[in-house]
């Protein structure tokens, strides 16, 4: 185990706006998991004491609130673009389920189900 990226989160400290809390969690963890992994694999593990830090930017406009979250991870491929919007889509390797998901000590992988990006991008927050 190693350090992660740092998290800055950028907010008005009296910010509230109505959301399914569950629902907005379970959002921003996908996205910050690929924020973090992305870091991680572009300066690699060994430099855990100097990696930039992932902001977190929550603005609130005249009707609707902004969530952008930005990092140093080097990106997408662009040939990757048409993709990322597609459930079951990963840029992760090597992440071939085990057949014996069901037993009891299986450990599902943090990342490659592709469903973080698609998910991101029904939410609306009015």
């Amino acid at each position: 185990m190693f350090k992660g990226p740092p998290v800055q989160l950028i907010c008005p400290k009296d910010l509230h706006f109505p959301y399914v809390p569950g629902h907005l969690s379970h959002i921003i963890f996908e996205l910050l998991k690929n924020s973090l992994r992305a870091v991680v694999e572009r300066f690699g593990p060994d430099q855990e004491d100097h990696f930039p830090p992932i902001k977190v930017v929550v603005v609130e406009g005249k009707e609707d609130i902004t969530i952008k979250i930005s990092d140093e991870g080097g990106g997408i491929p662009r040939s990757a673009i048409p993709l990322i919007w597609t459930y079951m889509y990963t840029t992760m390797e090597g992440q071939n389920i085990d057949q014996d998901f069901q037993a009891s000590d299986f450990k599902a992988p943090m990342a490659g189900f592709g469903y973080g990006l698609p998910l991101s991008r029904l939410v609306r927050i009015l």
